[in-house]
């Protein structure tokens, strides 16, 4: 099988990110300030991120879609994307969107961050939170505080000291710990909103849980009795719970992640389309074209050439 959809990792990223001040090592890391972001052709189709990504906006917007939500990333507002998910720019114009509009990047390899010993798992630790609260609003002096350790970051890289790998390793933690206490924060303004409706509550959290099991086997699993079974539940309440909270039916929802990954793979590898059929788990080409033409009106390859 040829080379699978290509991921988002630190080093791609700096090779796509010419302009603005960028500083990274290798595949472990990379910091870019950007302003007036263009010729990026990669951003006008879905991507798989494969890395801890973090992005501020320092000035603009930008509409994107992650994890099938859509989300508008304006000034002050930090979002944190984890390896996996599929990003997808949603603005009308991104290109003039993203021209206008200033950026901060931080990405950091799963091998950097874990031999930097940051526990994602225990850090972003209430559920779903990351999954379907990625963008938040932060204070200026948090802005202020995230800006000097990115400051420390360049001069440390730029430093002909030892270990700057290392160095930066740790500061890199320190950073992720700060996102973490900002997530928290706002978890706690969500809890309060929501304590007064605990069904709700109880509610969303199983909708985020499907959420989270979809985005983990939509590549081989897209009937709802697989996920009512892991949840507990049967296919007609898991069916009603998701749209109830979402106002979208289940299959809908698996649906749209295998869309947005058959197009990643479409644009960003080099797999034929049966390769990708039998990667999405299809019993053969024609049912997977049937399935993505009927989906999005166009057929793989018209999608792919386009």
């Amino acid at each position: 099988m040829k080379n699978k959809e290509t991921h988002i990792t630190p080093s791609v990223i700096t090779s796509m990110l010419t302009s603005g001040t960028n500083i990274s090592i290798g595949d472990d890391f990379v910091v870019s300030r950007q302003r007036n972001l263009n010729n990026v052709s990669m951003f006008g189709h879905p991507f798989r991120i494969n890395c801890y990504m973090a992005v501020f906006c320092s000035s603009g917007s930008i509409s994107c879609m992650l994890n099938m939500n859509e989300y508008t990333l304006s000034k002050g507002m930090l979002m944190v994307i984890t390896p996996g998910n599929i990003v997808r720019i949603t603005s009308p114009d991104w290109e003039q969107a993203l021209s206008n509009a200033s950026f901060t990047f931080i990405a950091v390899s799963v091998d950097y961050i874990s031999n930097a010993s940051v526990d994602f798992n225990s850090l972003f630790s209430e559920a779903m939170a990351l999954m379907q609260n990625p963008c938040i609003k932060i204070k200026d002096s948090e802005l202020r505080l995230l800006s000097d350790y990115i400051d420390l970051i360049y001069k440390i890289t730029n430093s002909t000291a030892k270990y700057v790998r290392e160095s930066v390793s740790a500061i890199m933690s320190s950073v992720f710990y700060q996102f973490a206490s900002y997530f928290d924060d706002y978890l706690r303004d969500e809890h309060t909103r929501t304590v007064a409706a605990p069904d709700n509550s109880r509610h969303r959290r199983m909708f985020e849980a499907f959420i989270k099991l979809v985005k983990d086997n939509h590549n081989s699993e897209r009937m709802v009795g697989f996920y009512a079974d892991k949840l507990c539940v049967t296919p007609k309440y898991l069916s009603k719970i998701v749209r109830e909270v979402s106002g979208r039916s289940a299959p809908k929802w698996i649906d749209g992640f295998v869309i947005m990954s058959a197009k990643s793979m479409l644009k960003y590898s080099d797999m034929t389309v049966k390769e990708i059929s039998i990667e999405l788990n299809f019993p053969n080409q024609s049912f997977f074209s049937k399935f993505f033409k009927s989906q999005t009106g166009l057929t793989p390859n018209e999608y792919r050439t386009e």
